[in-house]
């Protein structure tokens, strides 16, 4: 199964690449960028959920002051009072870490994939390798150990950042949950630019293009306007 979805994503790829050739510039770089849209286009209904719950997150702020308030100096409490309104306001508060969950069976495969898929000797017999390079980086099959990883962190950052404020998550707060985002916002982040490092640079390219894409959506996409869509569709 595992070597059928990685075959299926080399194949795409490819695909994509002779679709930039077509257009009269050959690249596996812009293959990787137009294989990232299709895959964001692919899990929009799964980030449309997120967006609603996000939305619904956002108005439910009020509330959710209210008991940090009120329950401040009983922070036990506090996060009990706070579970039961996000269950019945049928919203999860770490909804801002779907980005990334979804993304990892996805990371994994096309990790598998550039693995050997612009292996000097192991590539498959349709890959090109003069066109492996891309901008600065000599190959997108060997890692980018300072600009790409830079990019991964930064870009990474400022969609987790777009994500917790439109969806009012609360990071500067003393509850176990702020505290949960907050690690997410800052840690992550770092965590993924530095292990970026030995990626394959294809790879760490596609992270950097979904979230900038993630980023465009979340500006352009009003989510109050989805919570109304999705109550009037039950």
């Amino acid at each position: 199964m595992v070597a059928i979805v990685i075959d299926f994503i080399s194949r795409s790829i490819q695909f994509f690449y002779e679709l930039s050739a077509s257009m009269g510039i050959a690249s596996y770089g812009i293959a990787i960028a137009l294989f990232t849209v299709a895959v964001k286009v692919v899990l929009f209904p799964l980030t449309r959920k997120q967006y609603v719950g996000m939305a619904k997150m956002q108005q439910i702020q009020p509330e959710l002051q209210k008991i940090q308030k009120k329950y401040k100096n009983n922070p036990e409490k506090q996060q009990k009072e706070m579970m039961a309104l996000y269950q019945k306001a049928g919203v999860s508060p770490f909804a801002s870490c779907l980005p990334i969950l979804i993304q990892l069976p996805i990371l994994l495969a096309l990790f598998r994939a550039l693995q050997t898929f612009f292996d000097p000797v192991n590539h498959p017999a349709y890959v090109n390798l003069d066109k492996a390079n891309f901008l600065w980086i000599p190959s997108l099959g060997s890692p980018d150990p300072i600009i790409l990883p830079i990019l991964v962190a930064v870009s990474t950052f400022l969609q987790q950042k777009i994500t917790m404020k439109a969806g009012g998550v609360d990071t500067g707060g003393d509850n176990p949950a702020a505290t949960t985002q907050k690690v997410m916002l800052y840690f992550m982040p770092l965590f993924i630019g530095y292990i970026s490092r030995t990626f394959p640079s294809g790879l760490a390219l596609y992270w950097v293009i979904y979230s900038i894409l993630g980023i465009g959506e979340q500006l352009i996409i009003k989510r109050p306007r989805l919570v109304k869509e999705e109550a009037s569709a039950k």
